[in-house]
């Protein structure tokens, strides 16, 4: 029994790290504290150990990615994205990079 405390940790913990924007992020989280956590007996929740581990990285607070933002006003108020409109897809921010490769068939992107 003692085995599947850890191992319910463990998927969460993975889960959370697997929504990250940047598959980068998941490298910075450190698992050290994580370790520190369990071995000095703290009995906290996993979620609230899972939340202090990643306010400890500064991955809770960070700025949005271009492709979590959903409307035009909100795209433009970042100068790293850029909107871009599809008459056969649907209309999405970008990053500045990925607008320039997109193909100027399908999408038009304000730079």
């Amino acid at each position: 029994m003692p085995i599947i405390k850890p191992l319910i940790f463990y998927f969460c913990l993975i889960s959370i790290l697997t929504h990250l924007s940047n598959p980068s992020d998941a490298a910075v989280v450190p698992t050290e504290a994580v370790a520190r956590n369990h071995i000095r007996g703290q009995k906290l929740p996993a979620s609230e150990t899972i939340i202090k581990t990643l306010k400890r990285s500064n991955r809770v607070g960070r700025k949005r990615d271009c492709r979590e933002m959903d409307s035009r006003s909100d795209c433009a108020q970042s100068p790293k994205c850029r909107w871009c409109r599809s008459d056969a897809l649907d209309d999405t921010c970008f990053s500045k990079s990925e607008a320039w490769r997109l193909p100027s068939q399908v999408f038009s992107c304000e730079f």
